[in-house]
């Protein structure tokens, strides 16, 4: 069976099956053949994408656009000591409605036999689905003693006072008990409703566990020769019957925004980048929260940087909106703090070289799946103004973002 025919049989079959059923069978195959697979659906947008790969998930120690292919990255927040995870696409399955595109990313005229095994398995999972769909498991880490988060946060409001930092990010999770009919398919496709400014993902990868969120924050997007990212930082939360043209920022926020926006400035400096376009900041809507953004693009042909991409990824990770000022001080403020480690929370990840397109998000409003439970995890930026119940919660308006989907609520 040659690659056109495979490709030509399956795009034809996969018409009679809703997105769901082809999201559920994508996940319960790649399941039992024990492949790596991401699901995503960018902001604003209603194609939802599906991405597997018949062969291990890569272990890098730095990701450079330049020599990647196309496929998924996943990275941690602690990216110096911690391997980014890159799923390369054999299969990349793109839906929009009822329109189903499908393609196979071989490198040769036919199909091996392990990739013919796994079509099989995926058209005998649509015919014969599992009532829930099963995912990549990791154990239940086991846990330090956690801090108290307002203690947490006033440790940082004293160094800032005291002029060792200016901003730190603290950060906390709560755990969930899922029911034994959780649907991680259901859960993901209820988010892309709920949040349709926000990119929603679901990466299940053996040996690493599954995670699923719904971030409104732009790291890095790359379509052609356009580079852009953003500064999105202080938090408040919505209320629908206002305006949004109406909402007030109190002097805390603003300079907690404006401090992310000098990061990203002062990156650009470092490689003497002086041509760039800034706007904002402008108030934005994020599910049931609202922050503050400023928005950054540069041509790379203009500027004849076409690396600038991993350049930046580089310099920005992990930004001030994660990390803090300076970072390397913050960061190890984090480290011996914060009790626990943050695995993929406020790394980043995104889909890379998918239609001349590269986009990355950092890993916010995220949670990491177990058997039995889910663990959801949240930050707030600390400066010199904050008052650690507000910050506290800050971060329970945020674990909101996903419980409320969930049935849950704080």
């Amino acid at each position: 069976m040659r690659k056109q025919e495979v490709i030509n049989t399956t795009t034809r079959s996969l018409q009679d099956f809703s997105k769901e059923e082809i999201a559920r069978a994508s996940l319960s195959s790649a399941f039992e053949n024990d492949y790596p697979i991401a699901f995503w659906r960018l902001p604003n947008t209603g194609e939802i994408h599906v991405l597997i790969s018949f062969r291990e998930a890569l272990k890098l120690d730095k990701v450079d656009f330049e020599e990647l292919a196309k496929g998924f990255v996943i990275a941690p927040f602690d990216n110096v000591n911690q391997e980014h995870i890159f799923i390369q696409s054999d299969l990349h399955i793109a839906f929009d409605f009822d329109e189903v595109s499908c393609q196979f990313d071989f490198n040769k005229e036919k199909p091996t036999h392990q990739e013919e095994v796994f079509i099989d398995r995926f058209f005998y999972r649509l015919d014969h689905p599992e009532s829930v769909p099963s995912y990549h498991r990791k154990g239940t880490p086991g846990l330090a003693a956690l801090p108290d988060y307002k203690e947490y946060v006033d440790k940082c409001v004293n160094a800032i006072k005291s002029e060792q930092v200016q901003k730190v990010v603290p950060a906390r999770f709560t755990e969930v008990d899922l029911n034994e009919d959780f649907d991680a398919i259901d859960q993901f496709m209820e988010l892309g409703k709920t949040y349709p400014n926000a990119f929603i993902s679901l990466t299940s990868v053996p040996g690493i566990g599954t995670w699923m969120g719904a971030t409104p924050e732009v790291l890095i997007e790359q379509e052609g020769d356009l580079f852009k990212t953003v500064a999105l930082a202080a938090t408040q939360k919505r209320a629908p019957q206002k305006s949004i043209s109406d909402t007030a920022w109190n002097q805390k926020e603003i300079e907690e925004q404006a401090m992310v926006g000098r990061y990203i400035i002062n990156c650009f400096k470092k490689i003497r980048l002086r041509e760039f376009e800034e706007r904002g900041p402008k108030t934005v809507v994020a599910g049931n929260l609202l922050h503050l953004k400023t928005d950054y693009k540069v041509n790379m042909a203009e500027t004849n940087f076409p690396e600038l991409g991993t350049v930046m990824l580089e310099l920005l990770h992990p930004t001030s909106a994660v990390a803090g000022m300076p970072k390397a001080t913050a960061l190890g403020m984090i480290k011996e703090w914060e009790g626990f480690d943050r695995e993929f929370f406020s790394g980043f990840l995104g889909p890379v070289h998918i239609d001349n397109h590269t986009n990355i998000f950092v890993n916010l409003r995220c949670m990491q799946l177990f058997g039995d439970r889910a663990r959801l995890y949240a930050g707030a930026g600390v400066t010199e103004d904050s008052d650690p119940v507000k910050e506290l919660q800050e971060t329970e308006i945020k674990f909101n973002t996903l419980l409320n989907v969930m049935g849950h609520r704080h």
